[in-house]
């Protein structure tokens, strides 16, 4: 079967919403059936946080990258002098 409900929500592709549910089970350890049991709405909105927290955690890496990339030319600039 391609298509089923939950929550409530509408039927929608049984891969889409198992793809959801297994990113939301990955990123904050919840049960399955719990998952399942949102709303469309729901594991949306769990989906947008947890892309929020990716991009904070990129823009961190990239000013840590920039930090560090700063600190090895000024050391390059010194051991020059």
């Amino acid at each position: 079967r391609d298509y089923f409900t939950t929550g409530g929500s509408i039927s929608r592709p049984r891969k889409g919403i198992l793809r959801e549910a297994a990113d939301i089970a990955y990123y904050f350890k919840w049960p399955r059936h719990e998952i399942l049991e949102m709303t469309n709405k729901e594991r949306v909105e769990w989906l947008l946080q947890i892309n929020r927290i990716h991009e904070a955690e990129r823009r961190q890496r990239f000013a840590d990258s920039q930090e560090e990339l700063e600190r090895m030319l000024q050391m390059r600039i010194d051991m020059e002098e």
